[in-house]
């Protein structure tokens, strides 16, 4: 039997923060809350003095896109993506394709098998990128995911009939579809009127209004299909609102995911970073930044995901010439817990139990694994971690990511992951991994 006994935390719970202690048995969470209520063991094997540090579960991304041996270059897979993950207290991923589909269930399988042997942390997949509605959905969820993805945009761009096809059938099943929202129309007439190369172009090149339609349609077609929708990466707070109407009126669950890219920065930071902040969709402006962090406070945004991309520096620094050039996408995966404490709950934007909703709790009821992860229950998973806070100035050489960049590189931040754990198994430790490839385990999610 392995103990650890954590002592002195401020313990995260859906009520507030107490002061209390957890207690972990054989991976598994033995005892939470205030001291007077927790049976300390005598002898346990590893004892951790919190001094105050701030309790949370694990947190969960819910969107990443960490393996493509078709089209990351050596270096970058899943073990090295999700040893970012770990460091930053990501102790749960769940994988989306890249450049290469996952549309069959021996794709499922092989790429479950392949990042098993990688992973430094239990996770999930995604089918996708669906472009076509003819696929074996039963099959696919029987090989492990409910979860579908399909695009309103290139480079994936599925019809609306095959968009409308893919939520019957899905719906039917049991599962949800997740849609990337532009309409490729409005991006198309948007980049004919672009002369020009330089990084500022690529946000005038996405506008906000393809997301907005995008985002209705796709409402609609849930509506039509009753079929279960997640809305990935909404970029603007007029997105979130458009979004927020089929909450409330459709038939069928509907949650809404952000990222801290669009929550950090707006197209007013383009002129200083470049084509470090080119991503789909683009960030807007810096009115619609400030409305979207108004929807995450106000609980019309349900979770933040990363949409974790990873590049080298020098390939994504060649937009400073061609902004045309480089894959569109940011490394976030590592700073996404220290962004939403330090810019978050520090500057009182978010709540403490509020930020353990959104990155704990929520995504992990969106990937069907709650409260096994995301919670402090007794007999669920001790995946957790610890933050302390310290002002610091962000810097790429602090962390595990190995593609040498981070867009907060500069930031004042105050808060800093300090110990990781995931299976009772301390795995990180100020940004140090001490998690080895492999440890993690494929979540079998069918439904």
């Amino acid at each position: 039997m392995t103990e650890i006994h954590i002592r002195d935390a401020r313990v995260v719970t859906a009520r507030g923060v107490t002061d209390g202690e957890i207690v972990i048995t054989d991976g598994r969470i033995d005892a939470a809350g205030p001291a007077p209520s927790v049976s300390a063991p005598s002898d346990p094997d590893t004892v951790i003095d919190a001094d105050g540090m701030v309790a949370l579960p694990g947190a969960i991304d819910v969107h990443t896109h960490m393996h493509d041996d078709e089209l990351f270059p050596d270096g970058i897979d899943f073990a090295t993506q999700t040893a970012s993950a770990v460091a930053g207290g990501v102790t749960t991923v769940i994988e989306l394709p890249t450049q290469t589909p996952v549309t069959t269930p021996a794709a499922v399988r092989r790429k479950a098998e392949t990042c098993a042997d990688l992973a430094h942390v239990d996770f999930g997949l995604v089918a996708g990128n669906v472009q076509e509605p003819d696929i074996d959905v039963t099959g696919i969820m029987s090989a492990g995911t409910a979860d579908f993805k399909t695009f309103t945009a290139d480079p994936y761009l599925a019809s609306d009939e095959a968009i409308a096809g893919l939520m019957r059938r899905v719906g039917d099943a049991g599962g949800t579809v997740r849609v990337h929202c532009e309409t490729q129309g409005l991006l198309d007439d948007a980049r004919s009127t672009i002369d020009g190369d330089e990084p500022d172009v690529y946000m005038d090149s996405r506008p906000l209004e393809a997301e907005l339609d995008a985002i209705s349609r796709a409402g609609y077609f849930a509506e039509y299909a009753d079929c279960p929708l997640h809305v990935v990466h909404i970029s603007s707070g007029s997105g979130a609102r458009e979004a927020d109407r089929f909450k409330s009126r459709a038939n069928v669950p509907v949650t809404l995911e952000t990222c801290p890219q669009y929550l950090a920065f707006s197209k007013d930071d383009v002129a200083e970073k470049g084509p470090f902040l080119k991503v789909n969709p683009s960030l807007k402006s810096d009115a619609e930044r400030e409305r979207l962090w108004d929807a995450v406070r106000d609980g019309t945004i349900d979770l933040v995901g990363t949409d974790h991309f990873p590049t080298y520096r020098e390939t994504r620094a060649a937009g400073w010439e061609d902004i045309w050039e480089p894959y569109a996408g940011l490394p976030g995966v590592e700073t996404m817990v220290e962004f939403l404490v330090s810019e978050g709950v520090h500057e009182g934007r978010i709540s403490w139990p509020r930020l353990r909703e959104l990155a704990c709790a929520a995504p992990a009821r969106n990937a069907g694994i709650y409260p096994q992860k995301g919670s402090l229950r007794v007999g669920t998973d001790a995946d957790l971690m610890l933050v302390r806070a310290e002002e610091y100035e962000v810097t790429a050489e602090d962390h595990t990511f190995v593609g040498g960049w981070t867009p907060y590189e500069g930031r004042r931040w105050s808060a800093r992951v300090d110990t990781v754990i995931a299976g009772g198994a301390v795995v990180a430790e100020d940004h140090a991994v001490r998690s080895t490839a492999g440890r993690g385990q494929f979540l079998n999610r069918p439904l």
